[in-house]
C-alpha cells in the first residue's frame, strides 16, 4: 500500500522498476457527443442539406444577393432548431406541392436534372417572396432551388 491508501501495482517479472500508482481520475472516460448530427426519430429536427442543389439552372443559389444570403443562413439556423412536423404542419413555413409545377420552365429543369419522377416538391418560406425549394426525405430537406421572386409556384397573395 502506498502512503495515501491506494494499492500499488505489482512490478513486472524481470523488471527492476517499481510501477507507479495510477489514480482513478487519471483514466479517461469515453467521450460522448452532447448532440447528435444524424437524426433518426420521426420527430427529429429538420436538417437542410445542399448535396443536390442545382448550380446551373435559373434558380441557382450562386445568384443569391449578399443580403438574401445572410437572411437565408439565419432562417436555416432557425428552421434547423424545429422538428419536421412543426415546419410542415400548416403554419406557412414549409409546404409540400404536387408535381408537376405550374411553372413550365421549372418542370423542364426537373426533367433535365432527372427529378421529374417524384410526386412532390417541398418548399421553405424564407421571408416575403423568398423560397427555398427542395425534396424532403424523412428529417432531411435537400435544397434544390433558390426562388427570390416566388416564380416556381406563384402565389395570388402579395408578399411583404
Amino acid at each position: 500500500m502506498s502512503r495515501k491508501g491506494v494499492p500499488r501495482a505489482k512490478a513486472r517479472p524481470g523488471s527492476d522498476r517499481t510501477p507507479r500508482a495510477v489514480s482513478i481520475g487519471a483514466v479517461q472516460q469515453e467521450k460522448k457527443p452532447r448532440r447528435e448530427f444524424t437524426p433518426s426519430e420521426p420527430d427529429s429536427k429538420l436538417v437542410i442539406l445542399f448535396s443536390r442543389v442545382d448550380v446551373g439552372g435559373p434558380w441557382c443559389l450562386t445568384e443569391i444577393s449578399q443580403s438574401d444570403h445572410a437572411g437565408l443562413l439565419g432562417r436555416i439556423r432557425d428552421i434547423e432548431s424545429m422538428t419536421v412536423h412543426s415546419v410542415f404542419s400548416g403554419n406557412g413555413l414549409g409546404k409540400d406541392y404536387p408535381l408537376p409545377l405550374p411553372n413550365d420552365q421549372a418542370n423542364g429543369r426537373l426533367s433535365e436534372l432527372e427529378y421529374d419522377d417524384r410526386d412532390e416538391i417541398n418548399c421553405l418560406r424564407i421571408t416575403g417572396e423568398r423560397r427555398l425549394y427542395g425534396f424532403r426525405e424523412g428529417p432531411r430537406f435537400y435544397a434544390l432551388w433558390w426562388d427570390p421572386h416566388h416564380k416556381i409556384w406563384p402565389s395570388r397573395k402579395k408578399h411583404t
